[in-house]
């Protein structure tokens, strides 16, 4: 994909994991006690890429699932307009430059719905399946697009 022009590089990446993940969108989550109902692509990068390191829900906790997880790439593809190459040199440049740190990667979209629910801040993605307890939904990512909750 070195050889690809950007743009041909996204579009590479958001039909591998549309395939990775069968489909099923992929649901930006927050805990229920944030007052924010809705989030767009613009709002979420800044927070997950921890330039904006401050929200409504108080002090910014991004969560990201494993970088082999197919909803991560799904994710980083629509949300950050990145391929999962790109995202491991966005994050050493970061780190290099003095930035702040990326946000936590989590074992798991389970764990990251337990953590979301219990702690204000914490904003994640997991498969809509895995969504439970004491999170809701503010945006999704369907068909490689960031799309309203």
């Amino acid at each position: 994909m070195r050889h690809l022009p950007k743009f041909a590089t996204v579009l590479l990446a958001l039909a591998m994991t549309s395939s990775a993940y069968g489909g099923e969108d992929i649901v930006i989550i927050v805990n229920k006690g944030v007052s924010i109902s809705k989030m767009k692509k613009s709002e979420l990068r800044p927070i997950f890429q921890t330039t904006k390191t401050s929200w409504a829900g108080g002090k910014a906790l991004p969560l990201n699932l494993p970088a082999s997880d197919s909803s991560r790439r799904g994710f980083d593809a629509a949300v950050l307009g990145l391929d999962p190459d790109r995202v491991a040199r966005y994050w050493v440049d970061r780190k290099i430059r003095g930035g702040n740190p990326g946000p936590k990667n989590i074992s798991s979209a389970s764990l990251i719905v337990k953590i979301v629910g219990a702690k204000k801040g914490a904003i994640g993605y997991v498969p809509a399946s895995a969504v439970g307890g004491n999170t809701k939904i503010i945006a999704k990512v369907r068909g490689g697009q960031v799309v309203g909750p």
